[in-house]
């Protein structure tokens, strides 16, 4: 028996404040996601990463670290996928961003609000939770 074994790999950047409270964006369906998106063939995940946040957002990504932060694979049950987040930590310029379907809205959340919360897509809570962890 054959497996389908297709991953949609999207980069995403974690960008925190100065009190570790994570950025958000949320989208026209009022669920809240990490900045970020699909990485196009043969795109390096940083130049990825700085194309999507600027097509969402029109914000400058002026910092992105070398090798990801975190890997998270999910399914994507309203899809009918998996997905595959490569999760580098990042920084922008400002929060003066300019709205689209993808970005409505920008806001800081803690990881441990996050979790409480029903409108987080389940890669933001899986985030959440090993932030968490790796506190405790």
């Amino acid at each position: 028996m054959m497996i389908e074994t297709f991953y949609r790999t999207s980069v995403k950047a974690l960008i925190k404040n100065s009190e570790g409270k994570i950025l958000l964006s949320k989208e026209e369906n009022g669920m809240w996601e990490l900045l970020g998106g699909g990485l196009d063939h043969g795109e390096t995940p940083q130049t990825g990463l700085v194309r999507e946040v600027q097509e969402e957002t029109g914000l400058k990504v002026h910092s992105i670290g070398s090798q990801p932060s975190y890997y998270i694979t999910f399914p994507v049950t309203e899809r009918g996928y998996y997905a595959a987040n490569v999760i580098f930590e990042a920084q922008i310029d400002s929060l003066n961003f300019t709205p689209s379907d993808e970005c409505i809205d920008l806001q800081y959340f803690s990881p441990k609000d996050i979790l409480e919360r029903t409108d987080m897509y389940n890669n933001v809570q899986m985030l959440a939770k090993l932030i968490l962890e790796s506190q405790s």
